[in-house]
């Protein structure tokens, strides 16, 4: 077996950002509708819904229409807001271009999907402080989102939610998958004699590297899944390298998912120890 594991430094990957589930019908969330209160001096005026007939392009085009106003963390520009000139949500991540009133600086805020697996996303009305930016929506730690109305804040919440729950779906697929692997990865343990690797898997996986040398990572990724797609278990290796390949991408989901497949097949592997220590890096990225 030709070994790639050391192809990408397992260092500590920095994630600049963060993810979600497909719900039939429109579920809001749970709670009350009004006066809950999340921070003090705010008040919540509304939560979300999965409005019928959402779908990728609809949630982009109502985030990419209504996000104008922003806070980072730490705040950059207290009291004002950052101006977002513009939104653009792509499948894993939202980018906004803004504009700094303080200094005239200029900058892109990168939120990825994994950043709003978990976190409530409710509308709040803030009470406190001055200004006519008074609806938003916060992440807390990572931005605050702002708007001038209810109507374009709802629009941005649904949106938001809409693309939580895709990406807790894709999550729980994947722990779906990871338990089916269990059973073909005791199967390939106990075996005597390994498979081989195909010269068909070779190619896939000598291309997958000149790939990941070049830092074209993404293409790389999908010729590793082609190799493994002809044969989930000759190549091990290829569950190790697919897991770095994606916290490179800046996907800490998909890195957990494959390391642990790695490690299902090669649980006394010298490198085992590294890998695990890596899931627990990723792990706290999502947190």
């Amino acid at each position: 077996m030709y070994s790639t594991r050391r192809l990408l430094k397992v260092g500590t990957c920095g994630f600049i950002f963060a993810a979600l589930i497909g719900c039939a019908g429109s579920q809001p969330n749970p709670g009350p509708i009004t006066q809950e209160i999340l921070r003090p001096g705010y008040e919540v005026v509304y939560y979300p819904e999965i409005r019928t007939g959402a779908n990728f392009d609809s949630a982009k085009k109502d985030l990419e229409d209504t996000t104008r106003y922003l806070h980072l963390y730490p705040n950059t520009c207290p009291p004002s807001a950052l101006i977002v000139d513009k939104t653009t949500v792509y499948t894993d991540r939202l980018e906004m271009e803004w504009t700094n009133n303080c200094d005239g600086g200029t900058g892109v805020f990168i939120l990825p999907n994994y950043r709003i697996l978990n976190p409530k996303i409710v509308v709040e009305y803030r009470k406190i402080l001055g200004g006519n930016i008074r609806h938003e929506i916060n992440f807390p730690e990572l931005v605050c989102l702002e708007f001038k109305t209810l109507a374009s804040a709802r629009l941005a919440a649904d949106a938001l939610l809409y693309l939580q729950h895709q990406e807790r779906k894709a999550e729980a697929e994947r722990e779906n998958r990871l338990a089916v692997f269990e059973s073909t990865a005791a199967q390939y343990r106990a075996l005597a004699v390994k498979p081989a690797v195909s010269e068909e898997q070779r190619r896939f996986i000598v291309q997958a590297n000149a790939l990941a040398e070049q830092k074209n990572y993404g293409k790389a990724i999908e010729h590793y899944l082609k190799a493994i797609a002809l044969d989930s278990t000759s190549y091990p290796a290829a569950y190790f390298n697919l897991a770095l390949l994606s916290a490179q991408e800046n996907k800490p989901l998909e890195a957990v998912f494959f390391m642990k497949q790695y490690l299902l097949l090669e649980p006394e592997a010298k490198d085992a120890r590294g890998a695990q220590d890596k899931i627990y890096e990723w792990e706290l990225m999502l947190k």
